[in-house]
């Protein structure tokens, strides 16, 4: 059963739009460096209903397996090192689809 992985981001104050577009696109080439992401969407929110977090990305994978090897896998953590030092808050949800 297809699995959606959702992350809400609050990047820090001082970061510039660039940096945030590319925090966004790097976490997009994921998809052609995991097999399992079928799909990978980012954007910015728009209406302000998500308080501090300006952006989103919504992963869509194959199955739990999938979501249990992306934690763990090089390309994953290379990802996040590159978050870390831009990003204040992130919350992550799992689910899979009704």
């Amino acid at each position: 059963m297809t699995v959606q992985h959702i992350v809400m981001l609050e990047f820090n104050e001082n970061v510039d739009e660039e940096t945030r577009t590319n925090s966004l696109k790097a976490v997009e080439a994921l998809k052609d460096k995991i097999d399992g992401i079928e799909r990978i969407e980012s954007g910015k929110d728009f209406s302000g209903r998500a308080g501090k977090f300006s952006h989103a990305v919504i992963v869509t994978m194959r199955d739990r397996n999938v979501l249990s090897a992306y934690g763990p896998h090089p390309a994953h953590k290379e990802v996040q090192a590159t978050l870390k030092p831009v990003v204040k808050t992130l919350w992550v949800i799992d689910f899979e689809p009704a």
